[in-house]
């Protein structure tokens, strides 16, 4: 049996390390990368959980939903999630939805973002 070691997914252009060191956006960082990640959003959709994970990290919260439907939840602000474990905070969050084959239905954000005419 043989067990292979690919490499995490990526997309070209996100810094998936800044972003995944940046917890919960406690520290800030995610706040100056919203422009990054609304820029390779289209490019989630469909892709699997374990891409997600290696692209995004693991999700600050997790929602279980009907028809086995989950969304995945990053925080792109601190907020007050940072001092209050376990409870969702009013920060500014993008929610990855997966359909019930595990695969990104759709992104969308708890406040979205401002579109510049």
């Amino acid at each position: 049996m043989f067990v292979g070691c690919a490499d995490p997914a990526r997309i070209s252009g996100f810094d998936s390390e800044k972003w995944q060191q940046d917890k919960k956006g406690c520290k800030g960082h995610r706040s100056t990368m919203v422009q990054d990640f609304d820029a390779i959003r289209r490019d989630l959709y469909g892709r699997p959980e374990a891409e997600v994970k290696d692209i995004l990290g693991k999700p600050d919260a997790e929602q279980l939903m009907r028809r086995g439907q989950r969304v995945f939840i990053y925080y792109l602000e601190p907020g007050s999630h940072c001092n209050e474990r376990n409870k969702l905070s009013e920060a500014n969050r993008a929610e990855v939805r997966f359909n019930a084959l595990s695969k990104v239905s759709e992104i969308t954000y708890l406040r979205p973002l401002p579109t510049s005419k």
